[in-house]
């Protein structure tokens, strides 16, 4: 029975996303409705079957695919989208991405204990960051009304403050789970997994950049970039913030902490994974206040999501803070010279 509790997870999520397929889709997705509605179907019926050992282990399989199936549709009738209240691709999607964690689990036969680590330490790991956002933007209102109204000031103080926030939380959560913070003298790899991180993620930057252009997808900027477009002077400081205070910050807490956390539930590669999916719902708030779309917004925390995956992976291969904070603020650093150099 005990192995059969992520098959029952499975049905729940799964029938979640099926149902999701029968409220309010865009009018231009129906196809794409009835295709995730199919695909819902088979991933409720596989995994059922498997939780009553009805079909053999290779279902576990099907199940995950037709998972797969179910977030792609929901995915692409969400990037149609132009309001948050045609609610089905939203319920849809969110329960297809906890599907696919499930599927995973299944696959590898992970017995109820095991998932229910997964479960809490996923969970509290998204609440750790929720918290450390809510922190953050707490701090920073204080901060900012201290201050002179100047944009320049008014930004620089906002962002230094909301990344010791997240350092802040990032350390005390650190101690309370008995862990350490993983700075020590650089090493010759540490400077060679820096590099190779900084030219992985300009690579993926380029690539996922090329596929916004080539499918016409939709997309949003960064909360501080649309504030630049107007008064381009508040990028200067944030070149250098991003080395000082916002890439330390944020990989304090991202990795160190988080990423750290979930290798006791997960294997290294699945905590990378899961890591970067709370890092980049951790930008929500930066990228949906902007007015965007439904489908701006999750174009644009797909391709966080991406450079999560790169940082994940550096510090993955180092155990350190070095390399991530270095690819980290190198390439916000760029970011922030490149729209500088746009809006002047």
């Amino acid at each position: 029975m005990k192995r059969q509790y992520a098959h029952s997870v499975g049905v729940v999520l799964a029938g979640i996303g099926l149902i999701g397929t029968f409220l309010s889709w865009p009018a231009p997705t129906d196809f794409t409705a009835q295709a995730t509605r199919v695909f819902g179907a088979i991933a409720v019926l596989a995994f059922t079957v498997r939780r009553h050992g009805l079909a053999p282990p290779w279902v576990d399989t099907a199940a995950t695919a037709a998972t797969a199936g179910l977030t792609i549709g929901a995915a692409a009738a969400v990037i149609e989208l132009q309001t948050a209240t045609v609610l089905g691709p939203i319920v849809s999607l969110l329960a297809g991405f906890s599907a696919l964690g499930v599927g995973g689990a299944v696959i590898t036969e992970l017995n109820q204990s095991a998932v229910k680590i997964r479960e809490r330490r996923a969970l509290l790991a998204l609440a750790v960051s929720a918290l450390a956002l809510l922190i953050g933007g707490l701090l920073n209102s204080i901060a900012v009304s201290l201050v002179p109204s100047t944009p320049i000031v008014r930004v620089s103080v906002s962002t230094a403050v909301a990344s010791i926030a997240y350092a802040i939380v990032g350390v005390v959560f650190i101690k309370s789970t008995n862990s350490s913070i993983d700075v020590s003298t650089v090493t010759r790899r540490d400077l060679i997994v820096a590099a190779a991180g900084i030219l992985a993620i300009f690579t993926l930057h380029v690539l996922m950049a090329a596929a916004v252009a080539v499918f016409s997808l939709p997309q949003t900027s960064h909360s501080l970039i649309e504030a630049a477009k107007t008064t381009p002077e508040i990028l200067l400081p944030l070149i250098v913030l991003s080395f000082v205070v916002v890439a330390p910050g944020e990989e304090l807490l991202a990795r160190n902490a988080l990423q750290k956390y979930l290798y006791g539930a997960y294997s290294r590669r699945s905590a990378v994974i899961t890591a970067s999916f709370v890092f980049a719902a951790s930008h929500i708030l930066a990228y949906g206040g902007t007015g965007a779309t439904p489908g701006a917004i999750l174009v644009t925390l797909a391709r966080v999501f991406g450079v999560a995956l790169v940082l994940g992976a550096t510090y993955e291969q180092t155990d350190d803070l070095f390399a991530p904070v270095v690819v980290h603020g190198t390439y916000n650093a760029v970011q922030f010279a490149i729209a500088y150099l746009t809006f002047t």
